[in-house]
């Protein structure tokens, strides 16, 4: 056995996993290649190709319309249908079976390996990340080029873990989700579709692990940490029982009994908590209202840009969601974040080299103020049909919240001469995800309603360290004494004002730091849909001030990077 047995890669839905292996291989189509073609035969071929185009199409439209009900997985298929009509995509086949006499085969597999390449080598992982598109659109494509020649489709066995290089997004869809246990492939980022879809199915995943697929063989038995990103080939006998533990969770049970409303989730010794959902598509709203969630923490509004796949979403489209999740849920509070957008996705042939610290969130909406203040107008005519929050991202200056305000006034005036009087008053609130923000708070407390923490990003700015990147992965570690110092002083700012705090970032869904957090004084989380209930029992299961004893034991320890025993005490903590 080769001395690695440890690899690193990226979360892309956490959990833990311990079983079998089974490597996914990607079969190809038996065909006859050609580049000698005559006249005759070229206009043969152009016809194929436009046959099985057409084909193409249809089959997307109709896969479209079965996923219907998952807005993600639905977006993802209408997105393909974009590129599948993309004028310098059908050029590059035209133009390779008249000018290079290829076959319509071959001539989609050379063109669609160019554009691969090309957006391989885009510096904007956005762009890198949607690369298996174009993988994904040529095996379609072929396989209406020639039908009769199909491949056999493998068969995956019962309770597997799949390993492979990479999974295209008709491939993911199409997999017997059942059947998996976990996903480890070798390329894929954290907003790839292999990562996108494995969240939509609650399958732990971890990708971007490089070479995994050469590492390991069928009928291995491996553990999948997809919480911390890890695979490991030859867990110890104490990791594999651990594993079994976290795999027996049943994800489908209610977090709380629902009758008129969430039952009061409380500490051991009776302190009240607030437990609240993250929400990335409208489908979800139901679900994290029939598992007693006590509203939601985080509407990404982004959604509605990978709906509105070929144009922005209009203020009257905007309005119209905005208002079904409100209604959905009931009167429990909403926090819509407002976009959270760069230059990168919104202007043709803009690049930045650093996007991450580029013109994004807050930033590019106060650039583009007619753009904004569509989605607030929405917003504003959407709060009368519920209990609505408003919640800015990527803020460092008190200035963004003040000339922010100066739009809400605008399109309050605005709504007001169209003849709808907005009544409520609608809180407005901070995403604290920036060093500037956290340390800027004493400040802001007097221009904002209520503070969220997202600690994806803060932890990233915080450490210098992208959190994408495989290449620094280790160092980009929430248990860093500077981050946990850094959460315990916004929650002393935060209580100082009497300012309600919360974090809606990825620490808040992970169970493991669900009593440091409490004794970090936090008594506000919002967490992903499927991690609630296990979120919601490690808070019944401590008592405040056992949680902030751990939690001083914790810093202590992480000022001298013990971060092993950091995990250990945290899992030997009780009550």
């Amino acid at each position: 056995m080769e001395e690695k047995t440890t690899f690193k890669g990226i979360s892309a839905y956490p959990g833990m996993v311990y079983g079998k292996v089974f490597r996914w291989k990607q079969s190809k189509r038996k065909r006859e290649d050609r580049t000698d073609l005559g006249p005759d035969e070229i206009k043969e071929e152009v016809e194929l190709l436009k046959k099985g185009l057409q084909k193409t199409e249809e089959d997307l439209a109709d896969l479209v319309q079965k996923s219907r009900q998952n807005e993600e997985l639905s977006a993802i298929l209408e997105s393909q249908i974009v590129f599948l009509n993309d004028p310098l995509f059908r050029a590059r086949v035209f133009e390779r079976i008249a000018q290079n006499k290829e076959s319509a085969g071959l001539a989609i597999e050379t063109a669609v390996s160019s554009l691969y390449d090309e957006f391989q080598s885009i510096p904007d992982e956005f762009f890198r990340e949607r690369a298996d598109h174009l993988l994904d659109i040529g095996k379609r494509i072929e396989s209406n080029l020639y039908p009769e020649k199909g491949t056999e489709q493998t068969k995956i066995p019962d309770d597997v873990i799949l390993i492979a290089k990479e999974i295209t997004p008709s491939e993911m869809i199409q997999l017997g989700k059942s059947k998996l246990r976990g996903i480890a492939t070798d390329f894929g980022g954290k907003t790839g579709h292999t990562a996108i879809i494995a969240r939509n199915y609650g399958i732990p995943t971890i990708v971007g692990l490089k070479n995994i697929t050469s590492h390991v063989e069928d009928d291995d038995y491996i553990l999948l940490d997809a919480t911390k990103g890890i695979l490991n080939r030859s867990p110890n006998i104490d990791e594999i029982k651990l594993a079994g533990i976290k795999s027996d969770i049943k994800r489908s049970i209610p977090i709380r009994e629902i009758s008129d409303g969430p039952k009061e989730l409380k500490t051991k010794d009776g302190k009240k908590f607030s437990l609240r959902a993250n929400i990335d598509s409208e489908d979800e709203v139901d679900t994290a209202f029939l598992q007693g969630a006590d509203g939601i923490g985080l509407v990404r509004t982004e959604i509605l840009f990978i709906r509105y796949v070929e144009f922005k979403p209009t203020e009257e489209e905007q309005f119209t969601v905005y208002k079904r999740i409100l209604l959905k849920m009931v009167g429990r509070p909403v926090t819509f974040r407002v976009w959270d957008i760069g230059a990168d996705k919104m202007e043709n042939g803009y690049e930045e080299e650093n996007p991450f610290l580029g013109n994004r969130g807050i930033r590019y909406l106060l650039r583009h103020p007619h753009f904004f203040k569509e989605q607030l107008r929405a917003l504003l005519r959407a709060s009368e049909f519920g209990t609505m929050r408003i919640m800015l991202p990527m803020i460092t200056t008190r200035s963004e919240i003040l000339q922010t305000k100066v739009l809400i006034n605008e399109c309050l005036e605005e709504l007001k001469n169209s003849g709808l009087v907005i009544t409520k008053k609608i809180p407005l609130g901070i995403m604290v995800e920036t060093p500037a923000c956290a340390l800027n708070l004493p400040f802001l407390g007097n221009h904002v309603d209520f503070y969220s923490i997202g600690t994806n990003d803060l932890l990233q700015y915080l450490l210098a360290v992208e959190r994408n990147n495989h290449l620094v992965g280790d160092l980009y570690n929430p248990w860093q004494v500077v981050f946990l110092l850094l959460l315990k002083n916004i929650v002393e700012v935060a209580n100082s004002q009497k300012k309600p705090i919360s974090i809606c970032g990825e620490i808040g869904s992970d169970p493991m730091f669900t009593a440091v957090l409490i004794g970090l004084g936090f008594r506000d989380l919002s967490s992903a849909i499927p991690l609630m209930k296990e979120v919601a029992e490690k808070v019944t299961e401590i008592s405040t001030w056992k949680a902030k004893l751990l939690a001083e034991q914790v810093i202590t320890l992480a000022g001298e990077e013990k971060f092993d025993e950091i995990e250990k005490l945290v899992m030997e903590t009780k009550g």
